[in-house]
């Protein structure tokens, strides 16, 4: 039986305008589409989000009636069949090389989970704060962090990391966190239980800037910090 090298899960809640354009650029992967299975997993929606997935091109379309970010791609976890996870948020598009990067990122010594950073098309000064928050924050907070307290920390994005499948065995699954907070808490366990979790710059991706227009820039960007920091302190994710 051919072993899957790659299994990419994609939670999804009512995006059946989003899912198609993520499927197809995954598709478009420069990587053998034999070594790699698309798994969508339809958070309970109410829309057309898993016929969108099915005809898109998803090798298998499950669902997650418990809403939530990390019980989705637990969920999608659960059923994967590959060597490496790679989760990709509905409102995102890989670029070509996408897998061929976490390869190479996942094969340094030490390496146990990649992630990167999201284009959101931003212009001016956000497009500025952004790229300081992934050079400055992303790639240094985890080593500033531990030289200060000495707890391990580590960065990811949620919707464009990967991770060995034995990884997220190591950690007892994803944290079962709706959204705030999920993955940082997926970062803190894997560096603090099975290895280094990796801030590629090149592992960059599109994605959606909507929340930062519904709820603010500097607000969103205040609340994602802030609920880091309780995340690295906390008792639960030691």
């Amino acid at each position: 039986m051919h072993k899957i090298k790659f299994s990419i899960i994609i939670p999804a809640l009512n995006e059946e305008e989003n899912i198609e354009n993520a499927i197809k650029s995954l598709l478009g992967l420069n990587y053998n589409r034999e070594n790699f299975e698309i798994i969508v997993v339809d958070n309970d929606s109410s829309d057309q989000t898993s016929e969108k997935a099915k005809s898109a091109g998803a090798d298998k379309v499950v669902v997650e009636l418990i809403r939530g970010t990390n019980f989705a791609r637990e969920r999608g976890r659960r059923e994967a069949s590959g060597e490496i996870i790679a989760f990709l948020d509905s409102d995102s598009e890989v670029c070509p090389d996408w897998l061929i990067i976490i390869e190479k990122d996942l094969s340094i010594e030490g390496v146990a989970a990649v992630s990167g950073p999201y284009d959101y098309g931003f212009k001016g000064l956000q497009k500025s704060m952004s790229e300081l928050n992934d050079r400055m924050v992303s790639k240094f907070v985890p080593q500033l962090l531990y030289f200060v307290f000495r707890r391990k920390a580590g960065v990811l994005i949620g919707g464009n990391f990967a991770g060995y499948a034995y990884v997220f065995e190591e950690i007892g699954g994803l944290p079962p966190i709706k959204f705030w907070g999920d993955d940082a808490a997926t970062a803190m366990l894997i560096s603090r239980k099975v290895g280094t979790v990796l801030f590629d710059m090149d592992l960059k991706i599109k994605s959606s800037a909507r929340r930062f227009k519904k709820d603010g820039y500097f607000q969103l960007f205040y609340h994602y910090i802030t609920t880091y920091m309780k995340i690295y302190f906390s008792k639960d994710y030691k």
